[in-house]
């Protein structure tokens, strides 16, 4: 089953999202986003009655499918081949950063180059999980039955913020990965019974041309042992978003590096899910 999250369009003042079931390239409206994420077990028995749409697509505009008050948690260096082409080693437990949940943005969304990153900035699809129940101290297996479903993720970075924080003996990432609009998350949403998260395949494709094209299947930790490994320390909530890391092929790793500039377009994609595009732009 697909869900998704959606606003009326045109709406004056920007209300609160809702979020429906897709039948047949139609919406079928459930509830609003912050009641469904109160009871995501109840409204998800409700959502599996609805067989029917009735709202076309073309009179919704696209929401972000998580709570302003989700935690976004990402995971560095979740693909061998990707710590190669950056010239890290593979870590011997999930490394974790967190996003801030104003950077989400939807499919179309314009992202801003800002001055900082004067070459661009650099592409990073990933395979987001999105918690439907509260975590704690969970084991693998409980870890996915906790699972509400799956998205696409662009883990959009500035590498030249990234790499000055590098010179520093701690280091940080959150400059560089928490730019302005920097998170396009896909609006859908897959339940966790509609997809194989151990074996999907993922790609970016900048200006047309593929850059990335890999499968989970090359995690070095799977979806299961990252959500237990967070939740040794910390609680996960409903609507939570866990993006799992990115398989090789970012613009950092390339001879000479490239990026995304004003101008180009990045489209990246889950197979069977959804595709998320977004324009790159200057900043105003």
């Amino acid at each position: 089953m697909h869900l998704i999250a959606y606003r009326p369009a045109n709406a004056g003042v920007e209300p609160e999202a809702d979020i429906g079931v897709l039948a047949d390239g139609l919406i079928a409206p459930l509830t609003s986003l912050g009641s469904f994420y109160k009871d995501t077990d109840g409204w998800l028995t409700q959502a599996r009655t609805l067989r029917k749409g009735s709202l076309p697509l073309a009179d919704v505009t696209l929401a972000v499918p998580v709570p302003p008050s989700a935690k976004i948690i990402c995971v560095a260096i979740n693909y061998v081949e990707h710590g190669k082409e950056g010239g890290l080693p593979t870590p011997p437990f999930p490394n974790l950063f967190a996003r801030w949940a104003s950077t989400l943005v939807t499919s179309g969304t314009p992202v801003p180059v800002p001055s900082t990153e004067p070459d661009g900035i650099d592409w990073e699809v990933e395979l987001a999980a999105i918690i439907g129940k509260p975590l704690l101290e969970a084991n693998p297996e409980q870890a996915l039955d906790g699972v509400l479903g799956y998205t696409v993720f662009n883990d959009l970075s500035g590498r030249a913020s990234q790499l000055q924080s590098m010179t520093l003996s701690t280091g940080q990432w959150a400059l560089g990965k928490n730019l302005d609009g920097s998170g396009p998350v896909g609006s859908i949403i897959a339940t966790a019974d509609s997809i194989d998260p151990a074996n999907t395949r993922l790609t970016t494709r900048v200006d047309g041309e593929i850059m990335q094209d890999g499968t989970t299947a090359d995690m070095v930790f799977s979806v299961g042992q990252i959500i237990e490994f967070i939740t040794r320390t910390i609680s996960l909530q409903p609507g939570d978003l866990i993006a799992t890391g990115t398989p090789s092929g970012v613009g950092f790793g390339r001879n000479p590096r490239i990026y995304a500039k004003p101008g180009s377009v990045i489209e990246v994609a889950v197979q069977g899910i959804v595709a998320v595009t977004n324009p790159i732009v200057a900043r105003g």
